[in-house]
């Protein structure tokens, strides 16, 4: 007999919310974390991550964005945890830039208030960007930032609550299948389950290796800058520039007010990144430490678009990024399976939807189906 109803490896983002997602249909759900829950080695950390739901990347994300949006407050009122902050957010790009079309193409489509805006209306609506004259722009109100390490911890603490376990420092060797379920191997042993779901972020491949050749982790940097003289961010939105084909988007996350008083945090400020990079990493090595030419790369950029915010430097961090070919997630179950089910390659946009990933991945786990529109994630397309 099985010891368990499903085993779900790795507790950051996704596993955290599959683990809350079977813990809430009563199952008999186990976690396995390598590290320690909202370590600062893979991809669920960083004090402040955006959401929104005029998704550019592609219009099928949008009600998955929706189901997301609406576990985050669920989860809020459940753990008494506050985890969103509606600053909005501020897209920008020349005037053919696909990232603006992009989301204003899913505004129509789904009905999304989202105003379009010209180089003016940017500048007098957000006077911390110097914008040129070509640009153009979408402003969502209803988005923001979630905060990655709080909702790792809520989603845990109401799935332990309603008798999920939770091992830590715990690391999976191999996970195989038969007609009787699937057996885990850990360093300290085998756990036997019906049903296994992988969310390992960055270790993925090692578990799944025959999706190896679709997934590249690389290192990130992000930085958290003091706006120079009396200049007020306070009320900013988070924000993301395209800066045109072959070149990294750079983004920023409006300083989070929870941390306002208190000195210790540098979410206390805004948070700036370049989304994407030609640096590869070893997840087992880590990601090298921040440098000053790492901190000069961003800093240019940022400095031509909103000088007032790039002033002095509080902290900087890594961290990894696991990309697949196109940029959109691999969802689903294993080749040849039936009870092993995944979400890797989330390509630096997953956190916002990692409620959705979950639920999904546990209805899989558990009911063998998902009514959540996955499909369009599944890795065969390359395949196809």
């Amino acid at each position: 007999m099985n010891a368990w109803d499903l085993i779900v490896i790795g507790a950051g983002a996704v596993g955290s919310a599959a683990l809350r997602a079977a813990s809430e249909a009563g199952a008999r759900v186990l976690g396995l974390e390598r590290f320690t829950p909202a370590h600062r080695r893979g991809s669920s950390h960083g004090l402040s991550r955006i959401y929104r739901h005029a998704y550019f990347e592609h219009p099928d994300y949008v009600p998955l964005l929706r189901h997301s949006s609406a576990r985050f407050a669920s989860l809020e009122h459940e753990s008494g945890t506050s985890l969103l902050h509606r600053c909005g957010m501020l897209v920008m790009g020349p005037h053919d830039s696909m990232v603006v079309l992009g989301s204003l193409q899913s505004a129509v489509r789904w009905q999304l208030d989202v105003d379009a805006l010209d180089a003016r209306s940017v500048r007098e609506r957000f006077p911390w960007f110097d914008v040129t004259g070509d640009t153009i722009g979408a402003f969502e109100a209803d988005a923001g930032l979630v905060r990655p390490e709080a909702t790792v911890h809520a989603s845990l603490q109401v799935a332990c609550a309603r008798g999920a376990q939770l091992r830590t420092d715990v690391r999976v060797r191999q996970v195989t299948e038969n007609e009787h379920g699937v057996s885990v191997v850990t360093d300290g042993g085998t756990e036997r389950a019906a049903a296994v779901i992988i969310a390992a972020g960055p270790w993925a491949a090692q578990l799944l290796p025959e999706l190896a050749p679709l997934l590249t982790v690389t290192r990130q940097v992000q930085a958290w800058m003091a706006p120079s003289g009396d200049t007020n961010a306070a009320s900013m939105p988070c924000w993301l520039l395209d800066r045109g084909p072959g070149r990294h988007a750079i983004y920023g996350l409006a300083p989070d007010p929870l941390a306002a008083n208190d000195p210790t945090s540098p979410a206390r400020h805004p948070k700036v990144a370049l989304h994407g990079s030609d640096v590869v990493a070893d997840p087992d090595a880590g990601a090298a430490p921040v440098m000053d030419a790492d901190i000069e790369r961003l800093r240019e950029p940022y400095r031509a678009l909103a000088p007032a915010l790039a002033g002095e430097l509080v902290e900087a961090a890594t961290c990894l990024y696991t990309m697949s070919p196109d940029e959109h997630f691999l969802v689903g179950t294993r080749r040849g399976c039936t009870r092993t089910h995944f979400a890797a390659g989330l390509s630096g946009h997953g956190f916002k939807l990692s409620p959705a990933l979950g639920d999904a991945l546990a209805d899989l786990a558990l009911l063998g189906r998902t009514d959540l529109p996955v499909g369009f994630l599944a890795p065969d397309r390359f395949a196809r």
